[in-house]
């Protein structure tokens, strides 16, 4: 009886070792998931600490750049210096079109109403700014473009907006002398020395919050892509898109000139979030022939 009892007893010894090792290893393996999970959460945590701070910086930078603005704006005033006051007057109108069409509702900048002869300043300057603030969706074929059947790659602005063998930068983001003023003022994009006629792409999917033109950076254009990232590309020689249209990324929205108070035939380009001016250098990771 025992003889014949011996194999099955192995054989279920060898099941139940098995199945106790087997187990063990699936213990393992969710115990090494959980840890997975648990160390890629807090990896997340602190870039999002990061980016935040990162944030944080810019939008103060931002603050203390507009600020300085209608800094300048009071001196000129005062000094009765009209051309120098026109060209400060001409980039506060651009900077409240762009925070009015893509920015913080919260520190809204009021346009500025000096006159030339006028020594007062009647624009309000930042105090606060909202990095916060999300970019409301108007209608569901704005979502359409938005939406994550896309490439999310499609719906970041990573697309070099001129062609490759245009895309040298002559002038990068930050501290720069200004060509006009000629004072140190921070410069809020990147310049691609393109020369005229350049074709200029959307960099991302989005929609065209403004096409028009403005006297120190001529025909401009702002889309605005999704969770409150948006791009501006400047100086253009001509416009072609409309305000409220639809774009995909790569699709041609105008071609670089010298429109505005450009030294030269450029493009000027910007990356924004929530209306806050980033370094578009790590944004520019695609190429287009």
């Amino acid at each position: 009886m025992l003889k014949h009892l011996l194999p099955f007893t192995l054989i279920l010894l060898i099941f139940s070792t098995n199945t106790y090792a087997q187990d063990e290893g699936k213990k393992k393996l969710e115990q090494d998931f959980e840890q997975y999970k648990k160390e890629q959460q807090q990896d997340y945590e602190q870039f999002k600490k990061k980016r935040e701070a990162e944030l944080k910086k810019m939008a103060q930078e931002y603050k203390d750049y507009y600020n300085g603005i209608l800094g300048l704006k009071t001196k000129y005033s005062k000094t009765n210096n009209t051309q120098s006051l026109t060209v400060v007057n001409e980039i506060i109108d651009f900077e409240n079109n762009v925070t009015e069409a893509v920015g913080n509702p919260v520190t809204k900048i009021e346009p500025a109403k000096v006159k030339l002869d006028e020594p007062t300043v009647t624009a309000k300057p930042i105090s606060n700014i909202n990095t916060t603030a999300t970019v409301k969706k108007e209608s569901k074929k704005e979502e359409e473009v938005f939406s994550s059947s896309e490439s999310d790659r499609d719906n970041v602005p990573s697309l070099i907006p001129v062609p490759k063998s245009k895309a040298k930068i002559t002038s990068p983001f930050g501290l720069r002398l200004h060509p006009v003023l000629l004072l140190p003022i921070k410069h809020n994009g990147v310049d691609f020395g393109t020369g005229r006629g350049t074709p200029v792409y959307a960099s991302a999917n989005g929609k065209v919050v403004i096409a028009k033109y403005n006297k120190s950076y001529g025909n401009y254009v702002v889309i605005e892509h999704a969770e409150g990232v948006s791009t501006v590309y400047a100086h253009l020689e001509s416009i072609k898109t409309s305000e409220g249209n639809m774009i995909k990324k790569g699709s041609i929205i105008g071609y670089t000139g010298s429109t505005g108070r450009a030294t030269g035939p450029h493009l000027h380009y910007e990356v924004r979030i929530k209306g806050i001016p980033v370094n578009p250098k790590g944004y520019l990771v695609e190429n287009k022939e």
